[in-house]
């Protein structure tokens, strides 16, 4: 499968590595050059530095043939943008986005999103978990 990833910081570089690992074609965008350079460093020559919500630039990443496009950039804005594009324009098949902030996570669903991960509220899962846990613990006692 093609993906494209808008981002090419810790999420998104660690998307397109398992990406890679798991036989995908991927390009990764992101404006930021050293971005850009670390990732090819570890993964090829699969990055083009430019703006993610930009057409000319999705057009470059290929966007048209995208079985999966994710948009992992830190801000939401950037990732509907980049999402809307890719769908509606160039007809990814499937789009999935970061939502930094829970609250924006019904706004990009509303806009087409397909898939929405909600960073924030994963942590908060995981954190009620691990406190769950520990309170059982305590309520065990010694």
């Amino acid at each position: 499968m093609y993906a494209v990833v808008v981002g090419g910081g810790s999420i998104g570089s660690s998307v397109a590595r398992w990406l890679v690992s798991a036989g995908h074609e991927v390009v990764v965008i992101d404006s930021d050059v050293s971005m850009c350079e670390a990732v090819e460093e570890e993964l090829g020559s699969v990055t083009i530095t430019g703006d993610g919500t930009e057409a000319e630039v999705l057009t470059r990443a290929g966007a048209n043939r995208a079985g999966i496009f994710i948009a992992a950039t830190g801000r939401d804005d950037q990732n509907l943008t980049a999402c809307q594009l890719a769908k509606y324009r160039f007809g990814a098949s499937r789009t999935m986005a970061l939502a930094n902030l829970t609250n924006h996570r019904r706004l990009l669903e509303l806009a087409g999103v397909d898939v929405v991960i909600d960073a924030t509220g994963l942590v908060l899962d995981r954190v009620k978990d691990e406190l769950a846990g520990v309170d059982k613990q305590e309520q065990a006692g010694p």
